[in-house]
């Protein structure tokens, strides 16, 4: 069975003819394709000057450059993917227009039912992808030490994502509560030598502490975490690397609703500020 694995490097992969393509069909024309028929139907979209849409398209010519080359779509980018991706795009719009889809992952306490089965049928989806292309990589019977290198690098990459969320929460809980800077002063504390006060000078005063009176300062902004489906479907994409009609379509739907979260409100971050 030949191995539905990309060919040629490991992880990194690039081909000058499928990246041009590659951004002509998933930016050039389909960022403003997607603004022009959702201003049309009256979606829901972020007002954007001039100069925000053209930040936003090269937000996603820089996204779309890391995930092509470390994502493998130099060998995978066809006829199919681009296929599902506008299926994809425009799907999962329509899909954000009902009236009860309408929720961010921040809002979920006040989800309604029809909302809470949409999202479990996309998480059920989305893990039973994730078993396929478990499968993919798993189920090759040719040069298995090679194959158990693509596993472990494989399997290996999905904890990226998650030490990504452990350092937000942990930037977030400096901003909110300082507990890194107060770590470091009362350590510093612990291990400052102060000098000893001479017994015999008896009106001599001991000098005053002048770190243990500083008090750490809050910042004026709260921080909180935020984690939007563009952010979620960007990081799929990065393991619809095989050579394979479905992860293709996995690949192409993975892009389209991420240029999706991209196009109606562009590349918010993981941590916000209020």
């Amino acid at each position: 069975m030949e191995s539905p694995f990309p060919a040629g490097p490991i992880i990194f992969s690039f081909e000058l003819l499928p990246y041009i393509y590659f951004n002509v069909a998933f930016v050039i024309i389909a960022y403003p394709l997607y603004r022009i028929i959702g201003g049309i139907f009256n979606w829901e979209l972020d007002i954007k000057t001039p100069a925000n849409l053209f930040s936003d398209m090269m937000a996603l010519v820089r996204y779309g450059f890391i995930v092509f080359v470390i994502g493998g779509y130099a060998r995978t980018f066809n006829w199919i993917m681009i296929l599902s991706f506008y299926m994809a795009l425009f799907g999962f719009a329509l899909l954000a227009e009902l009236p009860f889809a309408r929720h961010s992952l921040a809002t979920q306490n006040n989800w309604p039912v029809r909302m809470w089965i949409l999202f479990i049928f996309a998480v059920l989806a989305v893990l039973l992808m994730a078993g396929f292309h478990i499968y993919l990589i798993i189920d090759q019977d040719e040069s298995r030490s090679k194959d158990n290198i693509h596993i472990a690098l494989y399997l290996g990459c999905l904890i990226i994502p998650v030490i990504l969320m452990t350092l937000g929460y942990i930037f977030k809980q400096e901003q909110n509560t300082r507990f890194l800077t107060k770590s470091y002063f009362n350590v510093i504390r612990i291990f400052k030598r102060r000098p000893q006060l001479p017994s015999a000078n008896e009106n001599q005063q001991p000098q005053l502490d002048t770190e243990a009176l500083v008090q750490v300062q809050p910042f004026g902004k709260i921080a909180l975490i935020h984690i939007h489906h563009w952010q979620i479907f960007y990081t799929l994409a990065f393991f619809t690397r095989f050579d394979h009609p479905v992860s293709q379509i996995a690949g192409g739907i993975s892009l389209g609703i991420y240029t999706q979260g991209i196009g109606a409100y562009g590349p918010d971050n993981f941590l916000e500020e209020i």
